[in-house]
């Protein structure tokens, strides 16, 4: 079935999604699956991977506010809010005891999410999320934190002459270099907006991108774990500096939650090995 878009209102604020609808035979009845993306990404940068599971789940994913074709209200951007906009997307697409994965910050929505509206998701999966400790703040060396992320995010550049020159620059700097081409390509097409003038602009503007890292700093990680009670997939890169950073945290706030560790990806595992992703989600969903 083709992808359908569709919105909903949040508190205000104009919530785009994708939707691959019902799946057909005896998967009819499966639960829905919800995709939440990445700080700076978008809905259809998951297309990859809501493409092989489409046949068995009702894939949805959400531009989550700031980002794809979402509004981008100036203020605003703190993850009750982000989780309040997934629980309306729940709502108002009635989706019935729906399963949960996010990327990064998505994942954090999620955390977000379970503390604020307890038991609506059944399952969650939770890639490379973003789960700081205090210690994070504490520290003065050059780590990557979300604070130095955001400083990055405010200097990245927002508009290119056109996408082969963005991509081309893209494709030649370390953190996109392993991206499947055909996933780095998809980013590049869906994830800019055509100017006036005849150049490309990013959807998601850096400063947007930004309030998400900086909204990451007022998350309680250690608090909120534990309230996310239902079964967790928790999927890391082997080569990935967040995984150092973060690993323990989760596993002490998820004691039971089933962890994989997959070899020779980084914090960008879903855009690396989307074929691996798919299977490591159906088979966890499969129990």
């Amino acid at each position: 079935m083709p992808v359908q878009q569709g919105s909903y209102d949040s508190d205000g604020t104009m919530i785009h999604y994708l939707d691959w609808g019902l799946p057909v035979g005896d998967n009819a009845a499966s639960p829905p699956l919800i995709f939440i993306h990445a700080t700076g990404f978008l809905a259809a940068l998951w297309r990859p991977i809501a493409e092989r599971l489409s046949a068995r789940f009702r894939v949805v994913a959400m531009d989550q506010r700031g980002h794809g074709e979402s509004d981008k209200p100036p203020d605003g951007y703190r993850f009750d809010v982000f989780a309040d906009d997934l629980q309306r997307l729940i709502e108002a697409l009635e989706l019935e005891s729906p399963i949960a994965a996010g990327h990064s910050s998505g994942g954090t929505t999620i955390v977000v999410h379970a503390a604020r509206h307890a038991g609506v998701i059944r399952r969650a999966v939770l890639i490379e999320p973003i789960l700081p400790s205090p210690a994070w703040y504490e520290d003065s060396g050059p780590d990557r934190t979300p604070n130095t992320m955001a400083e990055r995010a405010r200097k990245r550049r927002a508009v290119w002459p056109s996408r082969d020159e963005m991509f081309d620059a893209y494709r030649s700097r370390p953190a996109f270099q392993t991206w499947q081409k055909e996933t780095l390509r998809l980013y590049v097409d869906e994830g800019t907006r055509n100017r006036e003038d005849g150049q490309v602009e990013l959807l998601c503007p850096p400063e947007l991108e930004a309030k998400y890292f900086d909204a990451v700093k007022y998350v309680d990680s250690p608090s909120l774990l534990p309230k996310l009670v239902c079964p967790t997939l928790v999927l890391w890169g082997a080569e990935s500096d967040m995984r150092e950073r973060t690993e323990s945290i989760v596993a002490n706030g998820l004691p039971n939650a089933r962890t994989v560790v997959v070899p020779e990806t980084t914090h960008f595992l879903p855009q690396e090995r989307p074929v691996e992703v798919s299977r490591l989600i159906e088979e966890f969903l499969s129990d």
